[in-house]
Parts: C-alpha cells; sequence; structure tokens
C-alpha cells in the first residue's frame, strides 16, 4: 500500500511541479510589469471574490470525492445529484458576489469584481466533473489540464505586457480558465465511461439533498476561505492597496509549495475515505501523510527563512524589499498547515467536519480581532503576525481533538 500511495502521490506531485512552476513565472512576469499598488489592488479582486467562490466546488468536492470512493456503483447518480446543486448554487454565488460588491466598493472596483466573478461562476458548473475525474484517478486528464492552462495564462500575461495593456486588461485572465474547462468538458464526450457527463438529467429533489448532506462541507470551505482571505481584505480596507501588494509579495513564494500538500493528500484521500473504518490500514496511511508531509514543511520553511533576503533580491531587486519582514513570519505557514492537513482530512474521512466548521469559525473571529489591532500598528507584518498565531491554535487545537478519537477508537477495538 505504501508504495502505491507514494506513487498515486507522485504522480499528482509531478503534475503539480509543472504547473506551479507555469504559473509562478506568470505571477512573477505581472508583479514585476505591474506597480505595487495595482498588484495590490489586483491581489484585492481574486481574494475578495475568493470568498464567494467556495462555491466555485460547489463546496462540494470532498462530498463528491467521499461519497464516490465508497460507492462507485452509484457515480452516475453522485454526480447527477451533484451537478443539478452545482447550477443552483453558482446562481446563488452570482446573486452574492453582486449584492455584496456594490455597497462596499468603489464603481470601477465592482466592475472588476463582476468580470472576475463572472469567470468563476462559469468555471463553478466544472466543479462536479472534476471531482468525479479525482475520484475514478484520471490524473492524466487533470494534469493535461493544469498544464494546458498554465501555458495559455502565461501566454494572455505575456501578451498584455507586451502590449503594455492597462490594469483591467489582467482582469479577464480567468476566462482562460473557463475556455480549457470547456474543452475538457468536451473531450469527456469521447470517453465512454464518463458520457453521463455530458447525458446526464438535472435532479432538482436529488439537488437539495445533496445540498443538505454536503452542507457542512461547504460551510467548512467556506469558513477556511473567509478565514485565509480575511487578512487581504482588512488590509485594502484599512491601509490600502499598496500594503496589500507587500503582502501579496511575500506570500507568492510560500503559497505556490501549497500544491505539495495539496497533490499528496488529493492522492491519499479517497484511500483515506475508504479505509475509515479499517483503523490499521486508516493509520497506516494518516502516519505516512504525516511524515512526509511534516518533514517536508519542516524543511522548506528553514530553507526559505534562511534565503528570504536572496530570494527577493533575485527576483525583485529592491522593488518588494518591504515584503521581506512579512515574509520572514508567513514562511512558517508550510511547516503547520502541511502538519494539519493529514489531520484535517483524517477528521474529514472519519466524518468528524462539525469539530473543523467550529474550529474554523472560532479562528475567523479571533484573525479578524487580531488583524483590527495589529495591521493599524504593523501593516502587512501585523496581518502575517495574526496568521501564525492562528494556525498554531488550530494545529494544536486538531491534535488534541485527534488524540481524544484516536483513544477512544482504540478502546472500542480492545
Amino acid at each position: 500500500m505504501r508504495k502505491q500511495l507514494l506513487k498515486d502521490s507522485a504522480t499528482y506531485l509531478g503534475g503539480s511541479i509543472i504547473v506551479q512552476i507555469l504559473s509562478f513565472i506568470g505571477m512573477i512576469f505581472l508583479m514585476r510589469f505591474l506597480p505595487v499598488s495595482e498588484y495590490g489592488k489586483y491581489t484585492y479582486i481574486i481574494e475578495f471574490i475568493s470568498i464567494f467562490a467556495f462555491f466555485s466546488d460547489g463546496g462540494f468536492t470532498q462530498h463528491i470525492i467521499k461519497e464516490s470512493s465508497q460507492n462507485p456503483g452509484s457515480i452516475e447518480k453522485i454526480y447527477a445529484k451533484a451537478q443539478s446543486a452545482q447550477l443552483l448554487i453558482s446562481g446563488i454565488m452570482l446573486a452574492l458576489i453582486l449584492f455584496i460588491s456594490y455597497p462596499t466598493n468603489s464603481i470601477q472596483d465592482f466592475y472588476y469584481l463582476s468580470i472576475f466573478g463572472l469567470s468563476v461562476v462559469i468555471n463553478a458548473y466544472f466543479a462536479p466533473m472534476l471531482a468525479i475525474l479525482i475520484a475514478s484517478g484520471r490524473k492524466d486528464l487533470i494534469f493535461f489540464k493544469d498544464v494546458v492552462l498554465s501555458i495559455a495564462r502565461i501566454l494572455f500575461i505575456l501578451l498584455g505586457i507586451y502590449l503594455k495593456a492597462p490594469f483591467a486588461y489582467f482582469i479577464y485572465l480567468g476566462f482562460i480558465n473557463c475556455i480549457v474547462l470547456f474543452l475538457l468538458f468536451l473531450y469527456t464526450r469521447y470517453q465512454e465511461e464518463y458520457k453521463y457527463i455530458l447525458n446526464y438529467k438535472i435532479n432538482i429533489a436529488g439537488s437539495f439533498a445533496f445540498i443538505r448532506n454536503g452542507f457542512l462541507f461547504t460551510i467548512l470551505m467556506a469558513a477556511n476561505v473567509i478565514y485565509n482571505k480575511i487578512d487581504i481584505i482588512m488590509l485594502e480596507k484599512m491601509i490600502g492597496s499598496t500594503e496589500v501588494g507587500y503582502y501579496s509579495g511575500a506570500t507568492k513564494f510560500i503559497y505556490p509549495f501549497m500544491f505539495i500538500s495539496g497533490a499528496f493528500m488529493t492522492a491519499i484521500f479517497p484511500k483515506l475515505a475508504k479505509h475509515s473504518e479499517e483503523m490499521d490500514k486508516f493509520r497506516s496511511i494518516q502516519n505516512l501523510a504525516l511524515y512526509y508531509l511534516g518533514g517536508i514543511g519542516i524543511v522548506l520553511s528553514t530553507s526559505l527563512y534562511l534565503g528570504a533576503d536572496l530570494i527577493f533580491q533575485l527576483f525583485f531587486v529592491d522593488k518588494y524589499d518591504d515584503s521581506i519582514p512579512v515574509f520572514k513570519i508567513l514562511v512558517w505557514y508550510l511547516s503547520i498547515v502541511f502538519i494539519y492537513g493529514p489531520i484535517s482530512n483524517s477528521l474529514v474521512a472519519k466524518n468528524k467536519i462539525v469539530f473543523l466548521v467550529y474550529l474554523n469559525l472560532i479562528m475567523i473571529v479571533l484573525n479578524i480581532a487580531m488583524n483590527f489591532f495589529l495591521i493599524p500598528a504593523y501593516g502587512a507584518k501585523g496581518a502575517a503576525m495574526a496568521t501564525i498565531i492562528c494556525e498554531i491554535l488550530i494545529l494544536g487545537s486538531a491534535i488534541i481533538y485527534w488524540k481524544i478519537i484516536d483513544n477512544g477508537q482504540l478502546k472500542v477495538d480492545n
């Protein structure tokens, strides 16, 4: 089992490395081209929409993967319910984006938010298809989709730089994803095992049932997104786009490494769900993830911290020097999250989602409170401090809760 898990993870990881490198190159070009304040505004637009974009996978991706892995014979029914629910929930997402962004932003920002939000809503339609492909192990299709998307995005960015396009040009970048997903959608019609993706019937009753069943996943996704994005929103509203630019500049050398944890857990989660009632196999899978991811996270954080000054000098000369102190705080985010990932996914596989929901909701309140006091005093550095404090508390709480569950299960087995 160990070899198979590592093989699956390596496949996802290999594809993700290529995608992340291409995406990173594109963002570096964009950061060097745009003034810091405009890049900060670009980041704000993306992060603001991301608060609503938990709907972009319906909040159901893990639920679809879990159900498909445990009930492979019902995959067509699962997809029909998920796709019907996605259509309904995407409409709600668009309404929320327009309703909330209009009174809270300038007319110009509202225009940018509406355009980018529309691209996210269109992308959302294809989320159940991607979840089914992941659950059925079609790593090749996901890999090719990601590579094509990354190349197309770079070409779009380079064209804008060559033409010296205005800031508004780059807001349309989200529609590149729509085109690539549509091409993948058309490709599935030639795959016998996925014909139901094109020929499903709308199931309104089933969609409401699916939403109810996946409600906790939706709330968990929403809480995660709000918690992770609130720093940018508060920085924009309290200090301005330039400080957002410096904060985002720091994250550009941190968040791209999250693909390692994401790829690893994408490969392993279906097996965690499948063996959730077999404690020996379950612990073996979880320990494997903790051992490798935890070690990788610690090595990455330490290496990046030590090389911070060299990294920023190499890529930006002195344009983003104010990002370095922020970077040296946020860099420990990797170590914490890489350890937390296997634990949180284990809790999801064990249907302990309520705990994660409450934990994230509490941390949202705490994060907002700390940002409120730290941002005026320390700017982007204060937002970074709030993030790391919350991450440490989340990790500690999850470990304690998992130990309680694990000990309880051990007593039952004995």
